[in-house]
């Protein structure tokens, strides 16, 4: 499959891999014939920059996203990822990653989840959703029953509860979604979150037990101000967009779906103001 820009973080990695990508859909195809696209002159000037040892200026850039025929947001994408990648302050990367979080969260394909209780609240119907974006997969009743660990009559209730929410939709004799990923607005108290994530916790809980190569659990314990603790929130946030953009994928061959939970919550108070009086 032909690498996608969007989901690299390193440009060179990136420009590595379509260069293989390209010999192996075409034998014939070499720094020499790919210079030559480019109009560059030196076929080794062109491998050492795709090597990381020499670095891409703008007119490298126009190129390549000439050559690439990349769209818009794919271009965006390349050229601020060249900025990225050759950043040489630690400031200058944070500011052109956070550029990258924006291009990705622009290009997520999203529909608000509205009915949000009905959804959340049994957890088959978000998994559901997300297996029904697989195009290579297998929608049998039995498949999908197998696959999510789940009776065939759950999973044709499923299927008749996304189809009237209008989250999914039957075309020759495939059901398709209408949007890819979903999103629900982050409402303290609903009703809908809260069964959603307690569910959830549990399922976490049961995951214990299985093999070490298919789960992590991570423990970190971080003394934070109210500042901070924002600043956090906003930091996982974009790494939550971040990791969606770059694990998303049409095909399910070779694949298992993952479910990822972030948890993160105070284990104690907050100091007290210690009140200094003297008696004369």
């Amino acid at each position: 499959m032909k690498p996608e820009v969007i989901k690299y973080l390193n440009v060179y990695q990136y420009l590595q891999d379509y260069y293989l990508f390209c010999k192996k859909q075409f034998p014939g195809f070499s720094y020499d014939t790919w210079a030559q696209e480019l109009h560059v002159n030196d076929k080794s000037y062109l491998r050492m920059m795709v090597l990381g040892k020499r670095p891409i200026n703008e007119k490298m850039n126009r190129a390549f996203i000439h050559n690439l025929s990349f769209d818009k947001i794919e271009a965006d994408y390349f050229s601020t990822l060249v900025q990225y990648t050759q950043s040489k302050t630690q400031e200058s990367k944070n500011l052109f990653g956070k550029k990258l979080i924006q291009l990705l969260k622009n290009d997520l394909d999203q529909i608000e989840i509205e009915a949000e209780f009905e959804f959340l609240s049994n957890p088959l119907l978000p998994r559901l959703h997300v297996f029904l974006t697989f195009q290579d997969l297998d929608q049998s009743l039995r498949n999908l029953a197998w696959l999510m660990g789940s009776q065939e009559s759950e999973i044709e209730a499923g299927l008749k509860k996304l189809t009237e929410m209008k989250l999914i939709e039957l075309k020759n004799n495939r059901y398709t979604t209408l949007k890819k990923t979903f999103k629900v607005p982050e409402q303290f108290g609903n009703l809908g979150l809260s069964s959603f994530y307690r569910q959830n916790l549990e399922a976490a809980q049961s995951a214990i037990d299985l093999p070490p190569e298919q789960r992590r659990f991570k423990s970190l314990f971080m003394p934070m101000n109210h500042e901070e603790f924002k600043l956090f929130i906003t930091n996982l946030n974009q790494f939550a967009t971040e990791q969606l953009a770059l694990f998303s994928s049409d095909e399910y061959k070779d694949r298992r779906l993952y479910q990822a939970h972030f948890n993160v919550f105070p284990v104690s108070s907050e100091a007290q103001s210690e009140v200094l009086s003297s008696t004369l």
